[in-house]
């Protein structure tokens, strides 16, 4: 894969912008319903999770976001590894939400803020009802998403920004689709996403990640769109995928789980140390950041080779969107060094 460098990001226009706040906001949320403010917001709330990610990325910096959904340190703050990147999020107000993604509306109001970010299945109205101006996302698909760029582009006056993130992700997209398209099946490797491990096996079988990307499929993926599933023991060892994947949200698993388990002896993955932590930056799936996770995956399933110089694009990646200079430790935390030394080739391809 052709490395994206950060000469290359600053020459394409890929790095933070200094667009002016001084003008009025004009755009449609994901309802069509039509937004205007006479400037972008001193003050947001944002009940989506992912929300304070995608605010700070885009507008530069955490000042403007008033308060957040408690779940959002619970989950996508700690598996995203945002505390030790972008410890100004660790400050942030939590306050959004009573429950789930319920608005707090008293909470709400005493902080004033100028828009609210909710999602469209819990709707605007109780927000409406009470003179907040709320900016609705849908949820999930792979255009949706780049849609929270987009409009959190326009929200905050830095559409440039906004575009350089999704080019960013297009151009990456566009080299391993290069690489990957013409791949026959029968040379393709299966990987199964794994994320509870009991009397039950939670897997994730409709993700949002293109895998043909990468040169792998999923076996567990179906027509019914679902996104988890659960499994027992003879359904894994009848898929037996040449690799098993843990999103860094499962806390609980690791390779060594896996490698560990003698009831799974004899499953390909494990037998073949094949067991990987899927990096920080698939720790929330509406993250810019996790395009990294195609060229990340392709490493892991066919060698370094089809993905050269990968710590160097995750570093440019981090510091075109976020403005911040990963270090060699932080390097390390990001990619789970420690989890995945005793996996296959890992030390190897990202050493």
């Amino acid at each position: 894969m052709k490395p994206v460098t950060v000469a290359a990001i600053i020459a394409a226009g890929l790095v933070l912008t200094a667009e002016t706040a001084a003008a009025q906001v004009e755009f449609k949320d994901h309802r069509g319903k039509e937004i205007v403010l006479d400037a972008p917001p001193q003050k947001v709330v944002t009940i989506v999770r992912s929300g304070p990610i995608l605010y700070r990325a885009v507008d530069g910096s955490a000042d403007h976001i008033a308060a957040v959904n408690q779940s959002f340190f619970k989950r996508d703050y700690v598996a995203g590894l945002y505390g030790e990147l972008l410890p100004e999020l660790g400050t942030l107000t939590p306050t959004a939400a009573i429950e789930g993604f319920v608005p707090n509306i008293e909470a709400i109001l005493e902080i004033a803020p100028d828009a609210v970010i909710q999602w469209a299945s819990e709707g605007a109205e109780p927000l409406e009802r009470v003179g907040l101006n709320v900016i609705i996302w849908d949820c999930c698909t792979a255009e949706q998403r780049r849609d929270y760029v987009t409009l959190t582009g326009h929200l905050t006056g830095k559409e440039a920004h906004a575009k350089a993130i999704l080019d960013l992700q297009d151009a990456s997209a566009a080299t391993m689709r290069e690489t990957f398209a013409a791949m026959p099946d029968a040379d393709k490797v299966s990987a199964l996403y794994i994320d509870q491990f009991g009397d039950q096996i939670r897997i994730i079988a409709n993700g949002s990640l293109d895998l043909s990307l990468s040169g792998v499929t999923n076996p567990a993926a179906d027509d019914t769109g679902q996104w988890w599933q659960t499994i027992d023991l003879e359904q894994l060892f009848a898929w037996n995928p040449d690799m098993i994947l843990i999103p860094p949200y499962a806390h609980d698993l690791t390779p060594a789980s896996f490698y560990g388990n003698a009831l799974l002896a004899d499953l390909d993955a494990v037998k073949n140390r094949r067991v990987y932590k899927i990096p920080a930056f698939a720790g929330s799936p509406d993250a810019p950041e996790i395009f990294l996770s195609s060229p990340w995956l392709a490493a892991v399933a066919h060698g370094a080779d089809t993905v050269p110089q990968l710590r160097g694009e995750i570093h440019d990646a981090y510091a075109a969107i976020y403005g911040i200079d990963l270090g060699a430790a932080q390097m390390d935390s990001v990619l789970y060094m420690d989890q995945n030394a005793a996996s296959d080739g890992y030390s190897a391809i990202f050493r």
